[in-house]
């Protein structure tokens, strides 16, 4: 019977692989079979296909040590490091009332592997500073304030104190997270309450040692003798007794043969020189270890405690209507009813002090506070009347006109003041512009979005908006977003107020499937993070801008 030629090569083929299977199996030892492996697994270059079939999050490249899922993987030298999680993550899982980016500098621990001139691999362990992000953020329940430390692999979540202010609506933190203002809605007075607090660490207390260490005798009598039983029975090693008298808890305040002994035990284990008396190098000695017990018992306790910062405050006048915290942290500017209108309240943090820096009869106004001494002050939009928007200087409390008053005009301020974002409505719909206070010169934009959902980064150039995907009322904007007529569902763009070039940094609802309407936004002052409240749910989410 003769074989066809596919035939042939087919019966070829299953020769070479059986051959290579027990070349493989039995001839190769363990470390060349690493390396066939090692070279062949990374058959996918961009990334490896998961199990139903589709590609990592944001279609990003998975570089070498990443897993599909994000986490700590081997160098393959003994070394760890994080892989990247996906850009979008969610960090709170309750309604969520304010929140502050924090970037805080923290040592940390690091290895460094180092080569003798024998060739022979040394660590060594070195402590550095890095800057780690965090968000300080707080529950619309209750107002418990929590704290969550942002990886590119992972957010770890704290509660930091525990509170009971109910349905804290809004809340307005400080720079560094100490100070923030809850706000909440009093249904029995039908006005809105504020309670100024202060949240601070709880302070590791560390006790001196207890007991004072004197020159003792064989057949002396007394209370330093007892102290002196109390601090040796704290180690095995110089315990006088295990059971009976002078067991632990059970000290006698006579100086016995077992006590001088236990003094030599402890000389011994200290190297010091074995007398069995109490001289200044051995009280020295005695005294070191009793309060290294006493730091460790303190910092036992410390890490046993479920909170670890209090809170405490007081309550501001009602009818305040807007807040804003000085960019230093150090004060904060609201804005309260009076019985002529409104008033603007400046109040330090440091020194608690109070002065009225601005007054209206018109009571309806919103204010931003972005530079160190201006205040912008805008009436409170809607499409159907016109809006104003003024520059208030805190230190000389004069206020002149930013802009032209425009239909529906919503306002965001740079950094550093030079320039202004700003909404108008039109016949029709809305239109985004850039204005700049040095030129006067408006710049219209193409994306069509809300200021609210706009940040600013620290150099005053770039800015991160969440964009609607459609806008189905035409000149009714902003009030049936504030109304909550329309939600809206959000991509992320980057804009240059510069070269005004519009980038699509994310389309969220495509890459991550989540619909998230962008309410409050801000971002850390490294510009790693954005971080951002969705109007819907009220969620606290995370976007990382950058790669590590």
């Amino acid at each position: 019977m003769k074989l066809s030629g596919k035939k042939i090569i087919l019966f070829l083929i299953v020769i070479v692989l059986v051959i290579a299977a027990i070349w493989f199996f039995v001839f190769l030892n363990g470390q060349q079979k690493e390396n066939i492996i090692d070279g062949t697994k990374n058959l996918f270059p961009f990334g490896e296909i998961s199990s139903n079939g589709d590609t990592p999050n944001n279609g990003s490249q998975q570089t070498d040590g990443e897993d599909s899922q994000g986490g700590v993987q081997n160098s393959g030298d003994g070394d760890t490091f994080e892989s990247e999680g996906p850009r979008l993550r969610q960090v709170s899982d309750f309604p969520t009332g304010g929140f502050v980016p924090i970037t805080r500098t923290e040592e940390e621990e690091i290895i460094e592997v180092v080569m003798s001139d024998d060739g022979i691999s040394i660590e060594t362990f070195r402590d550095i500073e890095v800057e780690n992000q965090y968000v300080r953020y707080s529950s619309i329940k209750d107002a418990t304030v929590y704290e969550s430390q942002l990886t590119p692999a992972e957010i770890e979540q704290d509660e930091l104190v525990n509170n009971f202010i109910p349905n804290a609506e809004r809340a307005f933190f400080n720079k560094t997270g100490e100070r923030v203002l809850f706000q909440y809605w009093n249904t029995k007075d039908h006005t809105s309450e504020s309670y100024l607090a202060r949240v601070e660490p709880i302070e590791l207390t560390i006790n001196p040692c207890p007991f004072t260490f004197a020159s003792i005798s064989l057949g002396d009598e007394g209370e330093q003798v007892m102290q002196l039983h109390q601090f040796l029975n704290r180690n095995q090693q110089t315990r006088i007794a295990r059971s009976g008298i002078n067991a632990p808890g059970n000290e006698s305040s006579f100086a016995s043969e077992l006590t001088i002994t236990a003094i030599k035990n402890f000389q011994s284990l200290y190297q010091i020189d074995i007398d069995g008396n109490i001289g200044s190098g051995t009280q020295a000695k005695m005294t070191e270890v009793c309060d290294d017990q006493e730091r460790k018992v303190a910092e036992a306790e410390f890490d046993q405690r479920e909170e670890r910062y209090t809170i405490s405050g007081f309550f501001l006048p009602q009818d305040i209507l807007n807040v804003n915290m000085s960019p230093d942290g150090n004060q904060m500017f609201y804005l309260q009813k009076d019985r002529l209108g409104i008033i603007g309240i400046l109040r330090d943090f440091v020194d608690d002090s109070r002065i009225s820096i601005f007054e209206s009869p018109f009571g309806e106004w919103t204010s931003q506070w972005k530079n160190d001494s201006k205040i912008e002050l805008s009436t409170k939009p809607s499409h159907l009347a016109d809006g104003y928007s003024y520059e208030l200087d805190a230190d000389t409390q004069r206020y002149f006109k930013s802009l032209a008053q425009k239909p529906g005009l919503v306002t965001n301020v740079s950094p550093d003041n030079s320039r202004v974002l700003f909404m108008e409505t039109n016949d029709t719909t809305i239109q985004l512009s850039l204005f700049e206070r040095d030129t006067k010169r408006t710049r219209p934009l193409s994306i069509q979005t809300f200021p609210e959902k706009c940040t600013w980064l620290a150099n005053s150039i770039d800015l991160y908006c969440g964009v609607p995907g459609n806008l189905s009322y035409g000149n009714q904007y902003p009030d049936v977003w504030y109304q909550g007529i329309e939600t809206h569902v959000d991509a992320l763009w980057k804009i240059d107020a510069v070269t005004l070039e519009e980038t699509l940094v994310s389309d969220m609802p495509r890459e991550y499937q989540e619909n998230i309407d962008i309410e409050t936004i801000n971002v850390d002052e490294k510009g790693e993070y954005l971080y951002f409240i969705d109007k819907s749910e009220e969620f606290l989410w995370s976007y990382r801008l950058i790669d590590f």
